[in-house]
């Protein structure tokens, strides 16, 4: 039994792998994706982000293949994916936590206005400004409450927001109002003074956000989007931002990653950009999760977190 690892970062090494495993499963070979001296036959777990096509495939005995990363595009893409092998989507408290920190600082900062500063700051000028509203009189509005956008929620609540949710199917938590499906969609927008897209992308969330989902927002609202670059189209976003109907856009994720360097979205007074860097679960966190779910599948224990191939996430 060997593991086949295709590291997310040129910076992680082959020592690095084996020192992390070594921690929980000292017995476990470890491999890369690359080794001329792979033996195929042997890899039965695969820990994966950008699998080169047909290389998953390739390995006749492999049992469970592992995402590096919440997001599972860049592998369920392969025309060559062997779907009789489950797989698992990366699930760290780390990276939830992450995740949940980077949305209550860009939601702070759309309270406070901060992208007004940091572009007064940049111009070298002295510009005060108002700030009309609280976090206590502001709702944030979460759009997906799997593992990331619950906790969010949890985040956002405790610090004093008020906070809303909407997802496919009903749920319930006592903190929150929660809505469902599209006949509740725009009562969910029309509430959202912040917007936060922690959806899964699947072909009903593709470009979701649009110029007629973005103005049932309220006037002045700010859109924060940490869920897939898909899901917002971009040119609606665009102009929804130049009509002032939207203050603020924070976006970590992009349909074209890296970012083009002539794309709008740099130079825009309303954007914040960051690169795709709101939960990026450590090396170490990312072998102990695989590490247990090894444990667990040998034990004859079910999966958790295994991407839905109906349901597309």
């Amino acid at each position: 039994m060997t593991l086949v690892a295709k590291p997310e970062y040129s910076t992680q090494t082959l020592d690095d792998y084996r020192h992390q495993f070594a921690q929980h499963l000292p017995n476990l070979p470890i491999a890369l994706w690359n080794d001329p001296n792979l033996d195929v036959e042997s890899i039965q777990y695969a820990m994966v982000c950008r699998p080169e096509p047909g290389f998953l495939a390739s390995l006749p005995n492999l049992k469970v293949v592992f995402s590096t990363g919440a997001g599972v595009e860049h592998i369920t893409r392969d025309p060559h994916y062997p779907w009789h092998v489950p797989l698992v989507r990366m699930h760290t408290q780390e990276a939830t936590q992450q995740m949940a920190e980077h949305v209550l600082m860009c939601s702070m900062m759309s309270v406070r206005r901060y992208p007004i500063a940091v572009r007064a700051q940049q111009q070298s000028q002295w510009q005060d400004y108002e700030i009309p509203r609280s976090i206590a009189n502001t709702t944030v509005g979460i759009m997906g409450l799997g593992n990331f956008g619950l906790h969010t929620a949890q985040q956002l609540h405790r610090s004093g927001f008020k906070v809303i949710g909407w997802s496919r199917s009903r749920h319930e938590h006592d903190f929150m109002e929660c809505y469902a499906g599209q006949e509740e969609l725009a009562d969910f927008l029309s509430r959202s003074h912040i917007l936060v897209c922690l959806l899964p992308r699947t072909d009903a969330t593709h470009h979701i956000l649009n110029q007629r989902t973005l103005a049932q927002l309220p006037a002045g609202a700010s859109l924060i989007n940490v869920g897939r670059g898909a899901h917002v189209k971009t040119d609606d976003l665009r102009a929804v931002l130049d009509s002032q109907h939207l203050s603020y856009a924070f976006l970590d994720v992009f349909e074209q990653e890296p970012l083009p360097a002539d794309s709008w979205l740099w130079q825009h007074p309303s954007v914040i950009t960051t690169p795709h860097v709101a939960a990026n679960a450590t090396l170490e966190a990312s072998i102990h999760y695989v590490s247990e779910q090894i444990q667990h599948f040998e034990a004859g224990q079910a999966l958790r977190n295994v991407y839905d191939v109906q349901q597309k996430y």
